[in-house]
């Protein structure tokens, strides 16, 4: 009787047909989870994509408004010798209307030279050609000059650099020569872009960095005194590049875009308000065009 009774209900058959519907359910159920999941994920990378290009367009637009074409006129506020000094001067006396002083700095890349022998700084010395450009550059500086005062000339201590320091001497007889070698030629910075066929050490661009860097400190910085100053500085063309980089607040990578003719006279002016003006740059108007050298 029992046997026939369950016989009728066919258990195992209910029992596979839940289990099926279950089984059914489930991946139906997995199904939409694996949609919502994808669905979701679409969402994610285009919320993400989104938020990425909105956040750099600003940082972007942010950086070229107060960052990269805002000038800083405290630029020297970190190395200027004279600042501490006068930071405390303001706070006892006030500020006071004075006479607006500048500091004129007139850097002079080096006459033509001997490139025989590339791994001999000694044997660089200054071709016939290189002589007769230190000495006209010379006469020309005395012209522009005249009547100020140039008490120092600085020189870096390569012997180029040397000899024309000592030629263009002989026309301001009361200036003394001072030797720099911070001035001396090297790789300020990886330029961009690289030129074809350079290599570049790392190790000697970050001392050579660091180096030039100090020499460029120790000549650009506002006036102090009451009267114009004018600075004569003989070195090379690099050295001469990346200054006016750094003076120019221009990208420091950019110094390998100018070109610098030999004894080319760059003249920069710097005002005690923190203003940086260049008035010209590698000229070579006062040689004949036959003594207008590169190398």
């Amino acid at each position: 009787m029992y046997v026939n009774f369950f016989n009728k209900l066919n258990i195992p058959k209910c029992l596979r047909t839940n289990f099926n519907f279950k089984r059914r359910f489930s991946e139906t159920k997995q199904n939409i989870q694996i949609k919502y999941i994808k669905e979701n994920k679409k969402k994610y990378v285009f919320y993400t994509a989104v938020t990425s290009l909105s956040l750099s367009i600003a940082l972007t637009y942010a950086y070229e408004k107060f960052v990269l074409y805002k000038w800083n006129r405290r630029y020297d506020y970190y190395y200027n010798p004279n600042i501490k000094f006068f930071e405390k001067k303001e706070k006892k006396e006030g500020k006071k209307d004075k006479k607006n002083t500048t500091k004129h700095i007139i850097l002079v890349r080096h006459g033509q030279y001997e490139r025989r022998y590339k791994d001999d700084e000694n044997s660089k010395r200054l071709t016939k050609e290189g002589c007769k450009q230190a000495d006209i550059t010379g006469k020309k500086l005395k012209d522009i000059l005249n009547n100020k005062k140039v008490s120092v000339i600085y020189h870096s201590d390569m012997i180029r650099a040397k000899e024309t320091a000592n030629i263009i001497s002989k026309y301001f007889p009361d200036a003394n020569l001072i030797n720099d070698p911070n001035l001396n030629e090297g790789t300020p910075y990886l330029p961009d872009p690289l030129p074809r066929h350079s290599k570049f050490d790392a190790q000697k661009i970050k001392e050579d960095n660091k180096r030039i860097n100090k020499a460029y400190e120790t000549y650009f910085y506002k006036p102090s005194g009451d009267e114009d100053e004018y600075q004569l500085v003989i070195c090379h063309g690099n050295v001469i590049r990346y200054f006016l980089c750094r003076a120019l607040q221009i990208p420091l990578f950019a110094w390998l875009r100018f070109s610098s003719y030999n004894c080319g006279i760059t003249w920069l002016v710097l005002d005690d308000e923190g203003s940086v003006v260049l008035r010209e740059f590698g000229s070579v108007s006062h040689l004949p065009f036959e003594s207008v050298t590169y190398f």
